[in-house]
């Protein structure tokens, strides 16, 4: 049954996607000799393929998600996952994001999108 859905699944053109990167960090520790402050572990750049896109008014209209402010985008992935906090390095732009949120789509298809937010000046 799915089969006869093959070819209405929404998804980016292929051409749009480029390489992004998911950091995550491993370890991290607690340094007692330093008044307790957090020495963060080492990084590791997992790759996935992305197109970051502007936020829509639909978007706000369909999500529960809140404020939001000229810092915020959507990323989309044709599959690959992301946890919300994680934070997503794109290299076209060279700037770091924060995953607020994933938002909704329907269970068709792969295709997966997010709420982004960059770093601002005030979070640097």
């Amino acid at each position: 049954m799915i089969e006869a859905f093959a070819y209405a699944r929404p998804e980016i053109p292929e051409g749009l996607f480029h390489d992004m990167y998911d950091i995550r960090r491993k370890g991290g520790f607690y340094d007692s000799n330093n008044g307790g402050q957090w020495v963060p572990g080492e990084e590791e750049r997992l790759p996935f393929q992305g197109v970051i896109l502007p936020v829509s008014s639909k978007d706000l209209i369909r999500e529960n998600i809140g404020t939001y402010s000229l810092y915020n985008q959507k990323v989309y992935t044709n599959g690959y996952s992301l946890a919300v906090g994680a934070q997503v390095y794109d290299p076209m732009e060279d700037i770091t994001y924060t995953v607020k949120q994933e938002l909704g789509h329907n269970s068709i298809h792969p295709q997966k999108r997010y709420l982004i937010e960059a770093k601002g000046e005030a979070e640097e």
